[in-house]
């Protein structure tokens, strides 16, 4: 896992800053109006565009919210973790897509 940015609590959302090798912006994460009881629990906004969503996280990795991140220069969207810290710095982590390789087919 990758960090590729640094957020903090602000209000009821965070805000922070992506920076890669393509990219440096501000991400804000602003509470979502949930429709569902899939739906997001965040939405994830450069400036006033919508780039991707956030979901509290329900499991054991220490995360906060996992994200879904994307563009449309991108060729698939990047999953990413918002992790806990105890200095209120809060990592953001990429996560990269695991290649399964190919299994050959079973026997006949």
């Amino acid at each position: 896992m990758s960090v590729i940015g640094h957020f903090r609590r602000e209000g009821d959302g965070f805000t922070g800053r992506i920076a890669t090798l393509a990219l440096d912006v501000t991400l804000r994460l602003a509470p979502a109006t949930r429709v569902s009881a899939k739906g997001p629990d965040y939405i994830a906004l450069v400036g006033e565009n919508e780039v991707g969503a956030a979901w509290r996280a329900r499991d054991e990795t220490g995360a906060i919210l996992n994200l879904k991140l994307d563009d449309p220069a991108w060729p698939e969207p990047v999953n990413t973790r918002l992790m806990a810290a105890e200095d209120g710095v809060l990592p953001l982590t990429w996560i990269r897509r695991s290649e399964t390789p190919d299994k050959p087919p079973p026997p006949e």
